[in-house]
């Protein structure tokens, strides 16, 4: 029975990164000027400002909580932020709806997989911008099998145990602002800059997913009031192992976007935060199975409550649900594949900021 799967593109939640990053893990994966799944820092942007000019110096700056796929590029004009700053983290994430192209039941219908995903990121800046690093461990239940033995025919049979995959996201910005010691704003522009990185990720299922992503763009971080938003378009190349047809497929280089955000916001008592990004990646090629790949979309967003403040440790323990959309997933197109190229996933996601 063909199956057609072409690889997969995580960005975190970077810090999302997770991130850009995904993915999708993404990610959860990433910094600076954006680019790609949790980057990089509510600053102190949940705090309103002081009247007192000088308070205001003096105040010190919290960077907490910043990553999605990437960190800003460089702190809001009125953050007084230092040079070099980290935020790193773990954390859990839950979901009942994922779905894999080609992963199917007895029956020939779309498998639902379950997902437990622990993930660790770290991002921060330095002197010249921003970074963002993000790890998925990510545990399939048994509608995504481990590989097992092959049978007469060659091909993997499945195992005892869900399917595990470790996936990373990482991201560097560079800010021209910084590079350059001078501004490069001008109106809703607060700075530009060059995003370079990568996505690595291995699989121990059926299809023995091998990804190997380099990314590289031009990014503009936005003047937004509080948080930041980012955005890179530039190309990313990919490489991976079809375990179903024993080939490494080597695709064409793409047209790559993502985009990562985050927004700290106050209902009422409740300090929350609003993160996330998405990524939008051209046709590629053909996969292993010889199916030309088509445009892919994802997106992975979180809202989430500083549940640490009301037992006296701000911007440290996060909770909340998060959603994740997959259209065309790894560019398979859906008439090769129905019913499991798309993935529609509420999740609950907690998170221990260090």
């Amino acid at each position: 029975m063909k199956k057609s799967t072409a690889i997969r593109a995580r960005l975190l939640g970077i810090a999302v990164l997770g991130g850009i990053a995904g993915p999708a893990h993404a990610a959860e994966t990433l910094p600076g000027l954006d680019a790609a799944s949790d980057a990089a820092r509510l600053a102190q942007a949940e705090r309103p400002a002081p009247a007192d000019p000088a308070a205001q110096s003096a105040t010190p700056v919290t960077l907490s909580q910043a990553s999605t796929l990437t960190a800003p590029l460089s702190p809001p004009a009125q953050v007084s932020a230092p040079t070099s700053w980290n935020d790193t983290y773990i954390g859990y994430r839950l979901g009942t709806n994922f779905y894999y192209p080609g992963v199917r039941t007895a029956t020939g219908a779309p498998a639902k997989v379950t997902q437990n995903i622990g993930f660790l990121t770290t991002t921060g800046g330095f002197r010249y911008g921003s970074y963002a690093f993000n790890v998925d461990y990510l545990v399939s239940n048994m509608a995504n099998p481990e590989a097992g033995p092959t049978n007469q025919y060659g091909y993997p049979t499945p195992g005892s145990g869900g399917a595990q995959e470790v996936y990373s996201v990482g991201r560097v910005s560079l800010s021209a602002s910084r590079i350059f010691n001078r501004q490069f704003s001008y109106g809703f522009i607060r700075d530009v800059g060059l995003t370079l990185g990568y996505e690595f990720g291995t699989k121990n299922d059926a299809y023995a997913e091998r990804a190997r992503m380099f990314v590289a763009g031009a990014t503009i971080e936005f003047a937004v009031p509080r948080g930041f938003w980012n955005m890179t378009l530039g190309v990313r190349t990919e490489s991976n192992h079809d375990g179903i047809t024993n080939v490494d497929v080597h695709f064409n280089p793409a047209v790559h976007f993502e985009s990562s955000w985050l927004y700290p916001f106050r209902l009422g008592p409740v300090p929350l935060v609003f993160k996330g990004f998405a990524s939008v990646t051209g046709p590629k090629g053909k996969d292993g199975f010889g199916v030309r790949t088509t445009t892919e979309f994802l997106t992975r967003a979180y809202l989430m409550a500083d549940v640490g403040s009301f037992v006296g440790h701000p911007r440290t323990i996060y909770a909340g649900i998060g959603y994740e959309y997959w259209h065309n997933m790894y560019g398979t197109p859906a008439s090769e594949q129905p019913g499991t190229t798309q993935t529609s996933v509420p999740m609950f996601v907690a998170e221990l900021h260090f």
